[in-house]
């Protein structure tokens, strides 16, 4: 599973095209070197399908495929005119919003190809799309298995949260953040969410700002939110309580979240844009004080180009992705 693009502010086409880097040396210097990279963007439809869009060999080739929103476009070429239909293809206005929000690809019934996962505008579900297998692709629409419902926030995630070696749906639901998982004997059923959160701890519907990563050390991943991170117990079983450590990490929530040792002093720190609709990109140092674990923000882009090294400043940082983009080994 990887996600392309998964942004919630409104995309009028789909482009193979990175928008923005920042780049940083995890040293005392954060902002690092200048390195200029460039890209070639590559159109594939003027249509309004969705908000993100993902990538995996649907049809088995060895060659990567892009998924966006209901359609597949098969790798290399990426043609408009061979894709094929997972469900029955609507635009939508450029102006509003989509029903699919990010997609996700995972073999969930074994079968040895790999299915699209879809979670839809926050408050309505989330459904899994069933590969027919490569002899049947583009002669019907895929057989679709709603497994959660609702799933709210803004920033949920597709990631092995638990330890063990499977990916499961982060989320907030009704007030609650929490994970859900399939039973490995029937993935097509409704899958269990698991409460990480007590009952309305994460606000309503539309809530911004989610992520995981390691902050104490332990080999677990804990959970991170724009007001607290939460720690992950010892063993799972039996649904226990997560132990929630306050922190204002982004006043209203940006989007995805990130634990990294952006320092190189051996412990993880946090990335978060503080603001999906508005300004702010901001790293925290951890550090000790008293006894307990801190964080002290250093500012990489505010309101103002005149705030960075980079001369740049950009607002609606409603999704992020961490990744060594220039293969030198460090994360950007």
């Amino acid at each position: 599973m990887k996600t392309l693009v998964n942004v919630l502010n409104r995309i009028p086409d789909v482009s193979l095209i990175l928008c923005g880097v920042l780049a940083w040396e995890a040293s005392g210097d954060i902002y690092g070197a200048d390195i200029s990279i460039t890209w070639q963007k590559h159109q594939l439809d003027q249509l309004f399908y969705s908000e993100g869009a993902s990538f995996g060999d649907i049809n088995g080739d060895g060659t990567n495929d892009i998924i966006s929103g209901p359609w597949v476009y098969f790798g290399p070429e990426f043609s408009a005119d061979k894709r094929v239909a997972i469900y029955d293809p609507k635009p939508f206005n450029k102006a509003g919003y989509s029903d699919n929000f990010f997609s996700f690809t995972r073999d969930f019934n074994g079968d040895g190809t790999l299915d699209v996962l879809v979670l839809g505008f926050p408050g309505k579900d989330a459904s899994w799309f069933e590969n027919p297998g490569k002899e049947a692709l583009g002669k019907g629409f895929w057989k679709r298995n709603l497994v959660l419902e609702p799933v709210d926030n803004e920033s949920p995630m597709f990631a092995d949260l638990t330890g063990d070696g499977k990916p499961e749906i982060i989320c907030s639901q009704n007030g609650i953040f929490g994970f859900a998982e399939p039973n490995p004997s029937d993935p097509a059923k409704p899958w269990t969410f698991r409460k990480i959160t007590p009952e309305q701890s994460t606000g309503a519907k539309f809530t911004h700002g989610l992520g995981m990563g390691d902050v104490n050390g332990d080999g677990r991943m804990d959970l991170l939110e724009k007001n607290a991170w939460w720690e992950q117990p010892a063993s799972l079983e039996g649904d226990p309580a997560w132990t929630r450590h306050l922190f204002a990490f982004a006043g209203a929530g940006g989007a995805d979240m990130f634990a990294y040792d952006f320092d190189g002093d051996g412990d993880n720190d946090i990335l978060t844009s503080l603001a999906a609709h508005g300004y702010g990109l901001v790293w925290y140092e951890q550090f000790e004080e008293n006894g307990k674990k801190a964080f002290r923000p250093h500012k990489i882009v505010g309101q103002t180009p005149q705030e960075n090294p980079y001369g740049v400043a950009f607002s609606q940082m409603h999704a992020i992705a961490l990744a060594d983009v220039d293969g030198d080994g460090v994360k950007d």
